[in-house]
C-alpha cells in the first residue's frame, strides 16, 4: 500500500472509530488570517469531544526537506488553552522529511479535543525562528462563503507530478497577494469557490511557480461550474476553460476576437529568430549577460549589472537596429489593438469590458500612455458600475496619477510592526525623504536598502530620512527577520497582502519594490536612484546655501 493510500486509510479509520463514541464536526479548507509559510495546508479539520484531527498537506520542491517538531500544538483563541499533539500519521516528527517528485506529502495530525467554545485556533510548531505558524484558523463553516458560488474542477495533462493549483485574483503577485491552494489528486481537482464580487480570477499549476514561469487561465467568479484542462508551462500550451457562465464566455469571446484581428505570432517568431542568431540584443547587452554569469555569487555586483541593463533599455542601447525596428512594429500593433479594444468595449459596455480597462491600466508598461483607458472608463463605465471593485480601482488610479519626477509623491498610510497606523506625509513632512518600497523576498531590493544605510547615517541629522514599506504575504515574520539581518535603522511599515494597494498606487503592481526620493515640499526628485545619485541630490538639497 503506497504512503498516500495508507494515510487516507488511517484517517478514515480514526474518523470511523471516533464516530462510535462522539459526533464529528468537520470543515473543509478552513480559512485563516495569516501564516508564515505556504508550505503547509490544512484541507480538513475534524473535531469532537475525544480528538481534533487535521488533514494536512506539506509542499516544497522535490528532494527538499521539511521538518515538523513534536512540540506541535493548537492554541484556542477563545479559552487561551493549548491542545498538544497526540500522534502524527504519514509524516515523521523531529525528522527531515524529503519531498517526492510531486513536492507533496499528505498526512494526518491528531490533537487533544478542543473546548466547545473555541471558534478560532492557532497552529503552532514552536517559538524558534522559522517554526510553522498558522493563525486564526476558523472553525466556522459559514465564514468562508460569499454571495457567489463557483464550482471549479478539471484535470492536468502531461504533468503527473503536479500537486496543487494556485487560485487568486487575476494579475496579482503570488509573493505578496493572498491565494488559495487547491490539491491535485491523481491529475484531477475540484473546489467550491466563494466570492463576494464578480471579478476575474486565475488558476495555474503551483509546481510551475517554483520555476518562475506559469500559464494562468482566467475566469470570472460567477454562479455556476467552470471546468479546466491545464498543461504545465514547459509545454507552452494554454489552458482550456469550459463553462456556460455568461461573463466568462463574453471575456473569452472578446479575447478570441482580439487574437483573430491582431496576430503577434509572426512578429514574435522574427524576434526569436533574431535572438537565436545574436542579432536582437546589442553587443553591450550581451556583454552584461556574460558578466552576470561571472559574478553569479556576488549579489551586489549582479544588482549593479541589472541597473546597467535598465539604463541600456531606457537609452535605446539594449538592442540592435534590427531589434529596435521589430520592437517598433510590435508597439505599433499593440497600439492598434488597444484602440480597437477601447472602441469595441465602449460600443458593448459590460463587466468584462471594465475588467479589460482596469487590467490594461494597472499592467501598463513603463512609459505607456494609459490616458485612453482612463478616459474610456470615465466616459462609459463610471456611471454603470460605480460600486464595483474595478471602478474603485480605476478611481484610485485616476486620483493618484502616474508618479513622475517633478510631480508630488502619492501619500498613503500603513501599519508599523506594532500595528500603529502611520501616514507617511506626516512622518516625512519638511524633510528630504527616500520612500523605500521593498520586500523580504526581493534580493535586489534588500541590496539597495543596505547600500542606503551609510547615506542615511551621514545625512539623518541634516534633514534627510528614509521610510521603508515591505510588501509581504501571510505574515510579517520574514520582514522582521530581514530587518534584523540587514540592519535597517529607519522606520519600516508593512503592506500585508496588498491591503492598501500601495504598489498599485505607485504603478508598479508586479514589481517587488521601487524607491522614490522626494524633497521637503513632497515633489519627486528621483525614481530608483543609485546611492551616488541620492548623495549628489542630498548635497544640493541640504548642503547648498
Amino acid at each position: 500500500m503506497n504512503t498516500q493510500l495508507k494515510t487516507i486509510f488511517v484517517f478514515l479509520f480514526l474518523v470511523c472509530t471516533l464516530r462510535g463514541t462522539a459526533q464529528n464536526f468537520s470543515i473543509d479548507y478552513p480559512s485563516y488570517q495569516n501564516r508564515n509559510s505556504d508550505a503547509l495546508e490544512i484541507s480538513r479539520i475534524v473535531r469532537n469531544d475525544t480528538a481534533t484531527i487535521l488533514y494536512m498537506d506539506a509542499y516544497s520542491r522535490p528532494d527538499y526537506w521539511l521538518r515538523l517538531a513534536s512540540g506541535l500544538s493548537l492554541h484556542g483563541n477563545q479559552t487561551g488553552k493549548n491542545y498538544p499533539i497526540i500522534r502524527s500519521q504519514g509524516f515523521e516528527l523531529n525528522k527531515e522529511v524529503y519531498m517526492p517528485a510531486s513536492g507533496n506529502i499528505t498526512f494526518i495530525l491528531q490533537f487533544a479535543p478542543l473546548a466547545p467554545q473555541e471558534e478560532t485556533i492557532d497552529f503552532i510548531e514552536g517559538t524558534n525562528k522559522g517554526d510553522f505558524q498558522i493563525k486564526d484558523i476558523s472553525l466556522n463553516k459559514q465564514e468562508k462563503k460569499g454571495k457567489i458560488h463557483c464550482h471549479i474542477s478539471g484535470k492536468i495533462i502531461d504533468s503527473p507530478q503536479s500537486s496543487r493549483l494556485v487560485l487568486m485574483k487575476a494579475h496579482k503577485n503570488p509573493s505578496s497577494s493572498p491565494w488559495l491552494s487547491i490539491p491535485i489528486r491523481n491529475g484531477e481537482f475540484q473546489y467550491d469557490f466563494y466570492a463576494d464580487h464578480e471579478e476575474v480570477y486565475e488558476v495555474f499549476i503551483w509546481n510551475d511557480m517554483l520555476t518562475g514561469s506559469w500559464l494562468p487561465s482566467l475566469f470570472f467568479a460567477e454562479n455556476g461550474p467552470v471546468s479546466f484542462t491545464l498543461y504545465p508551462a514547459s509545454t507552452r500550451k494554454p489552458g482550456l476553460v469550459s463553462t456556460s457562465n455568461p461573463l466568462t464566455c463574453e471575456l473569452q469571446q472578446l479575447e478570441s476576437e482580439r487574437k483573430a484581428k491582431f496576430n503577434f505570432d509572426s512578429l514574435y517568431a522574427q524576434m526569436n529568430k533574431l535572438y537565436e542568431e545574436n542579432r536582437f540584443e546589442s553587443e553591450a547587452l550581451q556583454t552584461l549577460w556574460k558578466r552576470i554569469e561571472q559574478v553569479k555569487d556576488n549579489n551586489e555586483e549582479r544588482n549593479n549589472i541589472y541597473r546597467e541593463r535598465d539604463r541600456l533599455e531606457e537609452s535605446g542601447e539594449a538592442y540592435t537596429e534590427e531589434g529596435k525596428a521589430l520592437l517598433v512594429k510590435i508597439k505599433q500593433l499593440n497600439e492598434e489593438m488597444n484602440q480597437w479594444t477601447i472602441k469595441h468595449i465602449k460600443q458593448n459596455p459590460s463587466l468584462p469590458g471594465l475588467y479589460v480597462l482596469t487590467s490594461k491600466t494597472e499592467m501598463a508598461r513603463k512609459g505607456e500612455d494609459v490616458t485612453p483607458f482612463l478616459n474610456a472608463y470615465q466616459e462609459t463605465f463610471a456611471s454603470l458600475y460605480p460600486e464595483h471593485p474595478y471602478s474603485q480601482q480605476m478611481q484610485m488610479l485616476i486620483k493618484n496619477g502616474q508618479p513622475e519626477i517633478g510631480k508630488p509623491y502619492v501619500d498613503f498610510s500603513a501599519p508599523d510592526l506594532d500595528g500603529n497606523k502611520v501616514q507617511i506625509s506626516k512622518y516625512i513632512q519638511g524633510k528630504v525623504a527616500l520612500i523605500d518600497l521593498w520586500a523580504s523576498w526581493c534580493g535586489p531590493c534588500r541590496i539597495n536598502s543596505k547600500q542606503v544605510i551609510p547615506i542615511y547615517e551621514k545625512y539623518k541629522n541634516k534633514g534627510f530620512t528614509v521610510i521603508g514599506v515591505a510588501r509581504e504575504q501571510g505574515s510579517d515574520a520574514r520582514m522582521k527577520e530581514a530587518i534584523k539581518k540587514d540592519g535597517y535603522p529607519w522606520l519600516n511599515l508593512i503592506e500585508l497582502n496588498d491591503t492598501n494597494q500601495i504598489w498599485t498606487k505607485y504603478r508598479i503592481p508586479n514589481a517587488a519594490g521601487g524607491t522614490f526620493l522626494v524633497n521637503a515640499e513632497g515633489i519627486i526628485l528621483a525614481i530608483n536612484p543609485t546611492v551616488e545619485e541620492i548623495e549628489s541630490i542630498l548635497q544640493k538639497e541640504l548642503l547648498t546655501p
